[in-house]
Parts: C-alpha cells; sequence; structure tokens
C-alpha cells in the first residue's frame, strides 16, 4: 500500500511540474479545412497534416546560407504565428522547419490563429499579427524583425538578410 501510495506521488509530481506542449482548439472551417487555434508543435502537424509532410520533404535546404546564419541564432527564439487553413502557410512552415532542423535549432513557439487572424486568447495582439506566417525572431525578449507571409528571396536569404542586414523589410513592412 506505501509503495503504491509513493509511486501515485511521484507521478502527480512529475506530471504537475510538466509544461503542456499543446493547447489548441480544433476547428472545421466553411471549406473543411481543418483550423487549429492556439499553441502546437511541430509534432503536431506532422502527425496530422499529409501537407506538412510533403512539404517537409520535398524541401532543399541552403546549407551554405544556413552555417551563416546560425551563429546569429544562439540566443534567438522563433514565434511562428501560421494558419493550418492558409495556403502560404502550409509552404512556408513545413519549409522553416525542415531548415531549422537542419541547423538543429529547437526555440520554436507556434501558434495557430483563425482566419480573422486571432486566438480567444489574443496571443496574436503582442506582436499585431495581420497575415500569416509570420515568424518573429526575438532576442531578448525584443523582435529583431520578422518574415510575413512569403520570402523577399528565400527563407535562408530572408533570414541571413535580417541578422547581417539593417535594411531587411517583410512584403508589408512600411517603407
Amino acid at each position: 500500500m506505501r509503495n503504491g501510495l509513493l509511486i501515485v506521488l511521484v507521478v502527480f509530481f512529475i506530471s504537475c511540474g510538466t509544461k503542456p506542449e499543446s493547447s489548441f482548439s480544433r476547428l472545421t472551417n466553411d471549406a473543411g479545412d481543418e483550423v487549429w487555434i492556439g499553441s502546437f508543435s511541430k509534432s503536431d502537424l506532422e502527425r496530422d497534416f499529409t501537407w506538412f509532410k510533403e512539404e517537409y520533404e520535398g524541401y532543399t535546404v541552403d546549407m551554405e546560407t544556413m552555417t551563416t546564419v546560425k551563429p546569429y541564432l544562439k540566443d534567438v527564439v522563433v514565434k511562428v504565428y501560421m494558419g493550418t487553413w492558409c495556403s502560404d502557410s502550409q509552404r512556408e512552415v513545413p519549409h522553416f522547419f525542415k531548415i531549422m532542423d537542419a541547423i538543429k535549432f529547437k526555440k520554436i513557439e507556434i501558434v495557430g490563429l483563425s482566419e480573422d487572424k486571432t486566438t480567444p486568447d489574443g496571443l496574436e495582439k503582442e506582436y499585431t499579427i495581420e497575415n500569416v506566417p509570420t515568424f518573429i525572431f526575438l532576442k531578448d525578449g525584443k523582435e529583431v524583425n520578422r518574415m510575413v507571409e512569403y520570402p523577399l528571396e528565400t527563407l535562408e536569404k530572408d533570414m541571413l538578410a535580417i541578422f547581417t542586414t539593417k535594411s531587411y523589410k517583410n512584403p508589408y513592412a512600411d517603407f
């Protein structure tokens, strides 16, 4: 009996100390697309969406550029705002993960947005998300820059420009 109680307590404390990776709602829009709203992981996308697997596997990473970018990512966190219903997100997000996996970069947070680009918790408000996907690069909690909807050149070259020039502006930036 005593050992059973000890096991229950250990499992309880371990489970209380772990943070869930995913907390999102699944909805279906009028077109029949699955809309995920909230926080989720790359493994959730891999598990549930064939478009993720197809785009990820079909992408070839520009390793020469990413070898240059990698040192700049040392203290960076990337927030990815996307729509599981959005064709741009369905293309760019798997490509982005293939790139980041190639350089073993793991500090990525994903937020799924509704077609109105909102979440019930207002997760999009802090960074004024208007288009998806939006990849926000944060260092010391401050935004370095962002890529919005599609790269100007390639995801890799846009990342390089973000960290090595002061002139990178996404397609929706005020000029």
